[in-house]
């Protein structure tokens, strides 16, 4: 993967024996292949978990692909990859994301168009059109599939 050789030959690389406790924070892709407890922030960078990488961090960057396991939130500005050998415990934050069949995620999964924040053109259809707000408030709520008891 394209990715993967970036973060590796131009950016920084944990290796598989490396436990690290702490802060990460900078300019340059990283690669992690060992351990890593506390928080990564690389808001414009690739954030690669290698298959031997086992995170217990809040991760923010452009980009996060995941081989490995994640314990905690991960946010980025871009996209998300978790591939067939990725696990990812813990809230998803991304404009655009890819779940490969055998991924696992156990959490929730926002999806954030980053023209979100803009206001919206109004509607162009005269305001007679819509019901009234009692009309829709007044039709009983139909039970969701997640309303349901085991």
């Amino acid at each position: 993967m394209a990715i993967d050789n970036v973060a590796r030959s131009e950016g920084s690389h944990l290796g598989k024996t490396i436990h690290f406790k702490g802060d990460i924070s900078g300019g340059d892709d990283l690669s992690v292949d060992g351990e890593v407890q506390g928080s990564i922030q690389l808001p414009g960078q690739i954030v690669v978990v290698g298959p031997h990488g086992n995170l217990s961090a809040e991760i923010q960057a452009r980009e996060i692909v995941v081989h490995g396991k994640i314990k905690g939130n991960a946010k980025a500005q871009d996209r998300i990859e978790v591939s067939r050998s990725g696990s990812v415990l813990g809230d998803l934050a991304m404009a655009r994301i890819s779940i490969q069949d055998g991924a696992f995620i156990q959490g929730r999964v926002d999806i954030r168009v980053a023209d979100a924040a803009a206001p919206r053109p109004a509607a162009s259809a005269p305001a007679a059109s819509l019901p009234p707000p009692a009309a829709a408030s007044a039709q009983p709520q139909q039970p969701s599939f997640l309303d349901r008891k085991p």
